[in-house]
């Protein structure tokens, strides 16, 4: 293996910042921007001092992804897992749980480390498992790694904020690697319906899962998603983001019964069927993949084209995880895919948004307000001029109406071109404008429904500024 320049970057970074003297350095690489082979490159070289390192990390998914890695710099290593035998390798690749458990056992020091690189460092906090190992390891050195470097309350990682990490690299952000092509260019659609979740509690910095799923876990919404599937995706390899593991079921069947072929996914999967399921969707052999809480860090699956976001979360790290499973780049990708029937997008932003990240938390610019293109519905700045994703030009160009069952599309005014006016051609003409007001956010975008409904110049700025006014 070899390093791309920006993570020749990101390494040299942290070399430099131990050498200021920082003991417990954070590196924020995008997901898809190679974080696992920037630390164990590290491991490798730190292996060639004679240091005993120990990797960390959650998932059995991320355990073999650094196995493999670490395979790949040619660095032998044990992993300490349920199912794995123990060994005295000087690099030991640790599932955090397990490690946590023996520690209390470890009566020969075995279990102490002079760097302990943390994948996933966002989980990592004094009161956690975590923090247990590292109090086991006091006087190692530190190297966390997060792509979204806050908790799920949005607090920061660092020393002044309880954390662990003293010093941050921040290497280069999402737009900067599609501009690159070293990740998928993202496409976000939203339905025009949105789960109603007033009411529904928080608690720890996220929704009620029970009462979260009681919101989502509806026919009608699962049905939205099967068919913005079939319209923008076309079979292409999915994971949908699900609530509970009995609503990644549901969802699952709905896909099936409409054709696809799909597959829950959750904790309690078996290893082997595990491996199955996401070796079949990396190969187009599995549609969609239903999951809950299994898939939404750290699975690398270049091929999976879209997200199917059906679990509104109130975490700004939890929505980013799960859009970035999608942006990995592959042979034949041009695109990536994201349908949010959550409304994530509309409540943290879009994937390419501008972070300024912190060992205080999140520090973000101020998200930019989307609105629907009219023409292929993806979602885009309010203040854009054209589409980035179809090139519409909302200034000249007319937008079409909802279709409406039964009835042909809704005649525009033109010149030379008078169209009976029946009151069912009010009542529709009515439901569009209603529609179109609600996501218009711009004067130009009044514009373009004047002009679409053959109203006056003047008529444009009047309702904007009614409007405005009545959304302040």
């Amino acid at each position: 293996m070899e390093l791309y320049d920006y993570q020749e970057s990101a390494v040299s970074g942290l070399r430099a910042s131990y050498a200021a003297g920082f003991d417990a350095p954070l590196l924020v690489l995008p997901t898809g921007g190679g974080k696992t082979v920037c630390f164990t490159y590290m491991t490798s070289r730190a292996a060639e001092k004679g240091l005993r390192v120990l990797l960390l990390a959650h998932r059995k998914e991320l355990i073999s992804q650094i196995s493999a890695a670490l395979g790949g710099w040619d660095v032998e290593h044990g992993i300490i897992s349920p199912s794995s035998a123990p060994s005295n390798h000087p690099v030991q690749v640790a599932m955090a749980q397990t490690l946590a458990r023996r520690i209390p056992l470890d009566k020969t020091g075995r279990f102490r480390f002079d760097l302990v690189i943390i994948d996933e460092a966002h989980h990592a906090t004094k009161d956690s498992t975590w923090g247990k190992i590292l109090k086991h390891n006091a006087g190692a050195r530190l190297l966390g790694v997060s792509a979204t470097p806050c908790r799920l309350d949005g607090k920061g990682l660092g020393v002044a904020a309880d954390g662990f990490f003293d010093d941050i690299v921040v290497g280069p952000s999402v737009q900067e690697l599609i501009d690159r092509g070293r990740l998928a260019r993202p496409v976000v659609y939203a339905p025009d319906k949105q789960a109603d979740l007033s009411g529904v509690n928080k608690r720890g910095g996220d929704y009620v899962t029970g009462q979260l799923a009681a919101r989502m876990d509806q026919a009608a919404l699962t049905g939205d998603a099967v068919e913005h599937y079939r319209t923008h995706c076309g079979g292409a390899p999915a994971i949908a983001f699900t609530v509970t593991t009995e609503h990644a079921a549901h969802v699952a069947e709905d896909f099936r019964k409409a054709g696809f072929q799909a597959a829950v996914l959750t904790g309690s999967t078996p290893d082997r069927e595990r491996a199955a399921m996401i070796r079949d969707l990396g190969r187009g052999a599995l549609h969609v993949l239903a999951s809950c809480n299994v898939v939404s860090e750290g699975t690398d699956i270049p091929t999976v084209t879209a997200a199917i976001l059906l679990r509104p979360t109130a975490s700004f790290a939890l929505a980013m995880q799960q859009m970035g499973r999608a942006l990995r780049v592959c042979p034949g990708k041009d695109r990536a895919i994201i349908l949010d029937h959550a409304g994530n997008s509309l409540r943290h932003g879009l994937p390419t948004e501008p972070v300024a990240w912190s060992l205080e938390g999140v520090r973000r610019k101020a998200k930019v307000d989307l609105k629907p293109c009219y023409a292929c519905k993806a979602l885009i700045p309010v203040r854009s001029s054209k589409c980035p994703v179809c090139d519409r030009a909302f200034a000249s160009a007319r937008p079409s109406p909802p279709p409406v069952p039964g009835q042909e599309p809704m005649p525009f005014h033109r010149a030379g071109n008078l169209v009976e006016l029946t009151p069912e051609k009010r009542a529709e003409m009515r439901r569009w404008r209603v529609q179109a007001e609600q996501n218009a956010r711009t004067l130009d975008d009044f514009k373009v429904i004047g002009e679409a409904l053959g109203y006056k110049p003047g008529w444009a700025k009047y309702r904007f500024e009614e409007l405005r006014g009545a959304r302040r």
